[in-house]
């Protein structure tokens, strides 16, 4: 399927603590977010992920009906990871389950299985997965004759920093926050951070949050700095990796690099707008509480 978009990620249940609300039992994971951006950047989106025996049928209905193919989710009899997203003022978040042995253990558990189905002119969204993974989506991804947006977490990026540094090398776009490239690169600063990225050979867009993105062609010399859409700011999770899928959808759609970035921030504006996935099509039981 020419232009499709295969997400490859994890699924995950959130508890999500801002600054005003909270509230317990959220649908997320990096693979959904970036499924539901590039479905609201117009692309033909399979996922690929593993699914806990908990993450409710109702919510994989709801993205089923979005128009989002989920041949390549699988149920697993095992739970879903966990994750409370506690997010301060300064736009930093508290990844307290990232120390936590479950968490590892569930990331273990629930691996995503590399896409066997891939052809030429589609575009994988590749997630935050282990490094072993990142790389056998990229072989498989070349072999294709596809391209790969990549994006990783700052669990990650402090765990296999060199792996993550190598993966990036291969894709067609890397797609770090400056979180991550704090990690990935902490002896520089964010933008000198993005420049040693894309001197690796990849397109970088680094994401900053409110503050847009910083967006470097492969071996530039030069960047540009993007803002941020208008939003109104109601719940930050998930926005990032709205944006990478996003971006998959706008490289599956032939948009030159600056184009896609452009557009693929648009959608991350969108999904802040609401609480968990709402903004982007997905609704779910309870809303936050004050």
């Amino acid at each position: 399927m020419s232009g499709t978009v295969h997400v490859v990620g994890y699924l995950s249940i959130d508890r999500i603590e801002t600054g005003s609300a909270a509230g317990d039992d959220v649908p997320g994971g990096a693979a959904l977010y970036a499924a539901l951006g590039a479905r609201a950047a117009g692309a033909a989106v399979v996922l690929h992920a593993m699914a806990g025996i908990d993450f409710r049928a109702e919510w994989l209905q709801q993205t089923a009906d979005l128009g989002i193919d989920l041949a390549g989710v699988v149920q697993r009899p095992s739970p879903t990871r966990r994750a409370r997203l506690a997010y301060r003022t300064d736009e930093s978040r508290d990844n307290a389950h990232h120390g936590q042995e479950i968490w590892w253990e569930r990331t273990q558990a629930l691996a995503p299985a590399v896409p066997t189905t891939l052809a030429a002119g589609n575009t994988v969204a590749l997630m935050a997965v282990p490094s072993d993974i990142a790389a056998r989506t990229l072989a498989a991804a070349t072999n294709a004759g596809a391209r790969v947006v990549m994006d990783t977490s700052a669990a990650f990026a402090t765990r296999e920093r060199d792996a993550v540094s190598a993966n990036a090398a291969k894709a067609h776009i890397f797609a770090p926050s400056a979180e991550e490239t704090r990690h990935l690169c902490p002896d520089r600063n964010d933008d000198d951070a993005a420049f040693a990225l894309a001197a690796l050979g990849c397109n970088v867009l680094h994401k900053r949050g409110a503050a847009g993105a910083f967006v470097v062609a492969a071996r530039a010399a030069t960047g540009l700095r993007l803002a941020a859409p208008p939003a109104m700011l109601r719940d930050p999770t998930g926005a990032g990796d709205a944006v990478a899928g996003a971006l998959a959808a706008g490289t599956a759609a032939g948009l030159d690099f600056i184009a896609a970035a452009r557009a693929a921030l648009q959608i991350g504006a969108r999904c802040v707008s609401g609480w968990g996935p709402a903004a982007l099509g997905l609704h779910f039981e309870g809303s936050a509480a004050s």
